[in-house]
C-alpha cells in the first residue's frame, strides 16, 4: 500500500496532447513488433509502467540472453573502422559523437555508416527550435493572407524553403555513442539482433520507453515515472 502511494507522489501526470501522442504512434509499435492491444485491456493502465508491462507480456517472440545494445554498440564501432573513420579503441559509450563526425563531410560519413549497417542513423536533425520557429512563421503567414497577402506569400515561401533546407542538416541530433545506440537499437531493433522473431525480456522495458519517448515526443525521464491518470 505505501509503495503504491509513493509511486504516485513520484509519477507525473501526463497532458491530454501527450497521451494522445502515444496512441497515435502505439499502431506503428505495434506493427513493428507484431502485438495488438485490445481496448479494454488499456483502459485500466494507470502508469507508463503497467503499459510497459502489458506489452510485454504481448510479445510471442522467444526470449534470449542476447543484448540487443550492446551488439548495436559492436555493430557501429566495427562499421566506423571498416569506413577508416575512426579506429575502433578509440570509441566508448562516452564518446561523444562530434569527434567521430566531424563537420568536414559528415553527411558523406554518417551515409557510409549506414549502407554497412542496413540502417538509418538518423543522427543528423535540426533543433526543435528551428522547427518551431518555421511553424510558426508559416501558421501566421497563413493567417496574413486575409489581410497583406504580397507579405504573407514571402513568409510562407520562406518557410517552406526553410523546411526544405532542414533535410541538408549538418547538425548532431544525440552528443554521445550511448545516446545514438540507445535510440537505433529501439528503432531498429530486429535488423540489430539479426532475428525478427527474438527478443531479451530483460532489456524490453528499456526499449519500450526509449522508442516512445522518440516517436511520442515526450522526454524520457519524465515518462519513465508518468501517469496516465
Amino acid at each position: 500500500m505505501l509503495n503504491k502511494i509513493m509511486g504516485k507522489m513520484n509519477s507525473t501526470k501526463l497532458d491530454q496532447f501527450e497521451i494522445e501522442n502515444i496512441e497515435d504512434v502505439l499502431p506503428m509499435f505495434e506493427e513493428t513488433f507484431k502485438i495488438k492491444l485490445e481496448t479494454e485491456e488499456t483502459e485500466n493502465i494507470n502508469n507508463f509502467s503497467e503499459f510497459s508491462d502489458l506489452i510485454i507480456s504481448k510479445i510471442k517472440f522467444k526470449n534470449d540472453s542476447l543484448c540487443t545494445s550492446q551488439r548495436g554498440f559492436y555493430k557501429f564501432r566495427k562499421a566506423l573502422e571498416n569506413e577508416n573513420i575512426i579506429n575502433k579503441n578509440q570509441i566508448s559509450p562516452n564518446t561523444e559523437l562530434k569527434s567521430i563526425f566531424s563537420k568536414k563531410n559528415r553527411r558523406k560519413k554518417v551515409k557510409s555508416v549506414e549502407q554497412i549497417l542496413g540502417y538509418e542513423l538518423d543522427v543528423l536533425a535540426p533543433s526543435q527550435l528551428t522547427i518551431n520557429i518555421l511553424f510558426f512563421t508559416l501558421v501566421l503567414s497563413f493567417i496574413g493572407l486575409f489581410f497583406v497577402w504580397k507579405i504573407a506569400l514571402i513568409g510562407i515561401s520562406i518557410s517552406l524553403f526553410g523546411y526544405y533546407l532542414t533535410k541538408y542538416t549538418n547538425r548532431l541530433d544525440k552528443q554521445t555513442v550511448r545516446e545514438l545506440i540507445e535510440r537505433n537499437t529501439a528503432q531498429h531493433y530486429s535488423k540489430i539482433r539479426n532475428n525478427e522473431n527474438s527478443f531479451n525480456r530483460n532489456e524490453f522495458k528499456a526499449v519500450i520507453l526509449e522508442w516512445f519517448s522518440e516517436n511520442a515526443g515526450i522526454e524520457k525521464k519524465k515518462l519513465k515515472n508518468s501517469s496516465f491518470i
